[in-house]
């Protein structure tokens, strides 16, 4: 994979995540370009859980005191709620009842 193709696949992923938190209701999208660079929608489901493990552990410290920690958690929870109830509904589908873990 390309620096520019990788670039591309973190840049939705991103665009991903936000229509996410700006819909709570919104389906986890699909079409062609997504196809182009994912394969289908099983990897992409796991390209997007992958970006929610960085994204925990890079914004939770554990080091921090616990007040800190836990008011982090909490806002890394509230950001990310929609996306994993998305992603495990996707892995459902996908997989005939099993939630996707990468």
């Amino acid at each position: 994979m390309t620096w520019s193709e990788t670039k591309r696949r973190w840049h939705i992923m991103r665009e991903i995540e936000d229509l996410f938190v700006a819909d709570p209701t919104a389906t986890l999208p699909w079409n062609d370009e997504l196809a182009e660079l994912f394969g289908d929608r099983d990897h992409l489901v796991t390209a997007l859980r992958y970006r929610w493990q960085l994204t925990r552990q890079a914004q939770l410290d554990t080091d921090s005191p616990e007040p800190a920690w836990d008011e982090q958690r909490v806002r890394v929870e509230k950001r990310t709620q929609t996306m994993l109830r998305i992603l495990d509904r996707a892995a459902t589908e996908e997989q005939g009842g099993h939630r996707a873990v990468a």
